[in-house]
């Protein structure tokens, strides 16, 4: 039988020997084995992100995704994104920047669209003109019904006001579009910077889950604007039932991104994010609210159609009266048709130019651009995986 004493001296033991185990366990580092395994999880959530973002521009361009710009120049041009040696080549002195404008003119796609009105023009002023070498009676007719040189200038000078002034406003509608890609691509990586900051150290799932979203924001407004397909950009990004619910919302799906970017802020203010810090994140999607509605005003609401027609018929006109005036004031019928065909390429080249960029976004290097906007995002995502803690 075991005496009180020890049998007191062994529960005595045995209790602190317990207590000395719970209290390694609590005091245990979690630099050991058993605490690495969350920050492996991290780890591998942000390589699968920087994964599938990057996947993107696998994604080949037969399909109706990538498409370039419907107009492409092979000279210096809008439709692409410049780089240094574009500009020195853009500032070149004068005389190599004329000879490079002069050999590229047959690859001109204004030219192209144009010189189908210049023939008619000058076969026009052509048939004019044979008829006033076959016909004695007809040059003198011509002097009576043709339009003085001093009221043929009147009619080029309002003509020439109308063209400038629809050119100037068409000219401003690109600056504005290219603007408004220019603002969404900041915001973009801000609020992608906002969420690896605020919301990832307390809830890293859904600020992976709001970056995916920000890094297809563009890919989804350039297949709205362009009607193409971004199916395969959302399978590619965004997880299985996300990607679902983005493919069965309305046509417009950049607001629906938008949408969800908004929730996905007001979860991670319902957990942790601080209250300023949530205010900014939601004015940032707030201007790119904006900037889609811009586009949407861009698409929407072109020139007045009143002023376009009014403009190309005064120009038809002013353009057949042209040979009749010309051969009126004793032209040769030779330079009838040189003067005749080289005003219509003027003038007609003028409002060709007008409408190319009345409607921007088929000029705007948007396919660049997006590229930019989730590498912005990738990069954000990388920062916060190499930053030290």
């Amino acid at each position: 039988m075991i005496p009180f004493s020890s049998l007191l001296q062994i529960t005595i033991c045995v209790a602190l020997g317990i207590l000395a185990s719970a209290s390694s366990t609590d005091l245990a580092p979690t630099w050991q084995p058993r605490g690495m395994d969350p920050l492996q999880k991290e780890e591998q959530m942000i390589a699968d992100f920087l994964r599938d973002v990057a996947s993107i521009e696998s994604i080949q361009t037969n399909s109706t995704i990538l498409t370039p710009c419907y107009k492409i120049s092979r000279d210096s041009s809008f439709t692409r994104s410049w780089t240094h040696e574009d500009w020195l080549q853009h500032s070149a002195p004068p005389i190599r920047r004329y000879w490079r404008h002069l050999s590229s003119w047959r690859y001109s796609t204004t030219a192209a669209e144009i010189l189908p009105v210049v023939g008619v023009m000058g076969l026009w002023a052509a048939l004019l003109s044979s008829a006033a070498s076959f016909l004695p009676a007809f040059p003198a007719y011509l002097k009576k019904v043709s339009v003085r040189s001093g009221l043929l200038g009147s009619f080029g000078s309002p003509i020439a006001l109308l063209l400038t002034l629809r050119t100037n406003r068409a000219l401003e509608r690109l600056l504005d579009a290219r603007k408004t890609w220019g603002v969404m691509s900041s915001q973009v990586q801000s609020l992608a910077g906002y969420f690896c900051s605020y919301v990832a150290p307390s809830d890293l799932p859904l600020a992976l889950l709001a970056l995916r979203y920000l890094a297809i924001l563009s890919w989804t407004l350039k297949g709205f604007l362009r009607r193409e397909r971004d199916d395969e950009i959302i399978q590619t990004v965004l997880p299985p039932e996300e990607a679902a619910w983005l493919l069965a919302a309305p046509a417009d799906r950049p607001t629906a991104v938008l949408s969800r970017l908004r929730k996905l802020c007001m979860l991670a203010s319902a957990k942790s994010l601080n209250q300023g810090a949530h205010l900014q994140m939601a004015d940032r999607v707030n201007e790119l609210e904006q900037c889609i509605g811009i586009c949407k005003r861009l698409v929407g609401s072109p020139i007045p159609p009143t002023f376009t027609r009014h403009t190309a018929r005064l120009l038809c006109l002013y353009l057949t009266l042209l040979p009749i005036g010309l051969l009126g004031v004793g032209m040769s019928p030779v330079g009838v048709v040189i003067a005749t065909s080289l005003t219509t390429y003027i003038l007609v080249g003028v409002d060709e130019i007008g409408h190319e960029i009345e409607y921007p976004f088929p000029l705007l290097p948007m396919q660049e651009l997006s590229k930019i906007m989730h590498n912005n995002v990738m990069k954000q995502a990388k920062m916060m995986k190499d930053m030290p803690y």
